[in-house]
């Protein structure tokens, strides 16, 4: 049983500081931010290389790739090391802050990488593009203000054909935003804000890795925790809050407590909810964060799972796991809820502020308008499917640079943005998996969903429909085969050239990723 100090352990004052090799042989400069000038609030290394981490309880230690983060400058509290863990550092930031990362690329062979900040609005020279891989041996450097408001946001590569296998190998790290408002809400905090990360991998009989680019997506049968298998958390009987990431390449979880308790969700991909809302499930597509708000109170002295629960028609036959299949029931994590203290209090003292306020908001939302949108009356529409054996959007595969004539936008316009997981008619072409879509850039409001028309399709998407959180801000958004969603998305702040692709990193790898343009 692994304590909470040993999930989240702050340790980098046991690290050594990074030193830049003379071999390095491009390093990258945004013009943006050398003529600004700025001194940032955090200035960090962060490198990508090689390690070996005791992942399994016995046997060999196993080799990953993994983000590791030394301090230049500021507060060495906004970067956490997760012992134990091939994970990235979490990177805590306050909205309205700068950040600058010096990244550096170690890995082996001739491996191109980038840094792509999942859910943060940047700069497009800033936001990881695969036409900005830099080759082992450079360096790139990233800086930009933090103008989103508090959520759990993450990082990852972003290479064009390696992302779905650089991030299975262990890239990946946490970004997690603050601001006054969330502050003012009086949530747990401290050790009581727990970052979760779900992954699964599989292992083979010298415990490395196991990875195969499916076009199907890749589903391991070992399910890990923050990078620990079978992980189970001693918790006090107290409320916390659960950040909840899917960090996996392409299994959808549906996630419940063991005894049916609806979980209490407080947030989603881009930060807080206007209000808490209670689900019987929680739906969880790769790249969704999801906040969850829990009184482990109830469970004094018990020990209670969050578990996955089945769910049928997201992904085809023929995938590469038969043990654990997406859309088996399965144990995800299990706490073990120390006794409560005697004699009971009337209030919980650590989340007093907020549980003593009847129908007070946790945040403000800006709602958008459909009548604000300029094409309302005609969305801009795409079509995801597979032809000739290629995941494809509208019929299109990633061009580095590339643009249609239909995925020019223009900045301060607020549009209509339709994904619809079938083939048009005429098209040659099939479309049997789920597509978790995900727009780099601003962050968007969920506007609709329609509902598969065929029947067997219609039976699936009931099997995990109530578990969408789809209110507040999303960046990535679920489509179960035959279903069509329409969004609200405002572009602001930026021009320039970013992704929309499938976040099914197997399915983005293959083809299903595109640019759009802001002018």
């Amino acid at each position: 049983m692994l304590s909470r100090r040993a999930f989240l352990r702050l340790a980098l004052g046991a690290t050594t500081t990074l030193a830049l090799s003379p071999f390095l042989r491009r390093t990258h400069v945004s013009n943006r931010s050398q003529a600004q000038g700025v001194t940032p609030d955090l200035d960090i290394n962060l490198t990508a290389g090689t390690d070996s981490v005791q992942i399994l309880p016995s046997g060999a230690a196993t080799t990953v790739w993994r983000y590791t983060a030394t301090l230049n400058s500021g507060d060495a509290a906004k970067v956490e090391t997760l012992p134990n863990s091939y994970l990235g550092p979490i990177i805590r930031m306050n909205q309205g802050e700068r950040i600058r990362v010096t990244f550096a690329n170690q890995l082996p062979g001739t491996e191109e990488t980038s840094v792509h900040w999942h859910g943060l609005h940047v700069p497009d020279d800033m936001d990881g593009h695969p036409r900005y891989v830099i080759a082992p041996g450079e360096t790139y450097l990233y800086e930009f203000p933090i103008i989103n408001r508090a959520g759990s946001y993450w990082f990852h590569p972003h290479p064009h054909g390696r992302t779905g296998p650089q991030v299975y190998q262990g890239l990946a790290g946490l970004f997690i935003v603050h601001d006054p408002e969330e502050q003012a809400a009086g949530l747990p905090s401290g050790k009581y804000d727990l970052p979760l990360v779900i992954q699964d991998r599989t292992f083979d009989a010298n415990n490395q890795l196991v990875y195969q680019n499916s076009t199907d997506g890749f589903f391991g049968d070992t399910i890990l925790v923050n990078g620990i298998p079978n992980a189970t958390l001693a918790v006090e009987a107290d409320w916390y809050r659960l950040r909840l990431y899917n960090g996996s390449n392409a299994r959808i979880y549906k996630l419940a407590w063991s005894d049916g308790t609806p979980l209490t969700v407080i947030g989603s991909d881009g930060g807080l909810l206007e209000y808490p809302v209670t689900y019987p499930y929680v739906t969880l597509a790769p790249a969704e964060r999801v906040e969850v708000l829990v009184d482990f109170g109830r469970w004094s002295g018990q020990t209670i799972t969050l578990r996955s629960l089945e769910f049928t028609g997201a992904t085809p036959g023929g995938q590469n796991n038969t043990t654990l299949p997406n859309g088996a029931a399965f144990d995800v994590l299990s706490f073990t809820v120390a006794p409560r203290a005697t004699p009971t209090p009337t209030a919980n003292t650590t989340f007093l502020p907020f549980v003593t306020r009847a129908n007070t908001p946790l945040s403000t939302i800006e709602r958008y308008s459909l009548d604000d949108a300029i094409n309302a009356s005609s969305p801009r529409t795409f079509y995801l499917y597979r032809t000739f054996g290629t995941w494809t959007i509208n019929g299109r595969t990633f061009e580095l640079t590339a643009v249609a004539n239909d995925e020019n936008v223009q900045l301060n316009t607020l549009e209509v943005w339709e994904f619809i997981s079938d083939v048009p008619n005429g098209a040659m072409g099939t479309n049997n998996s789920a597509h978790p879509m995900h727009i780099h850039g601003p962050l968007f409001q969920v506007l609709e969903r329609i509902p598969p028309t065929d029947a067997t399709q219609r039976a699936n998407w009931e099997t995990v429909k109530d578990g969408y959180v789809d209110d507040g801000w999303k960046d990535t958004i679920l489509l179960m085969p035959g279903e069509r969603v329409r969004l609200l998305i405002k572009f602001h702040d930026y021009t320039g050239l970013y992704l929309y692709h499938c976040h099914l990193l197997e399915h983005e790898d293959r083809g299903m990723m595109r640019n759009y343009r802001v002018s």
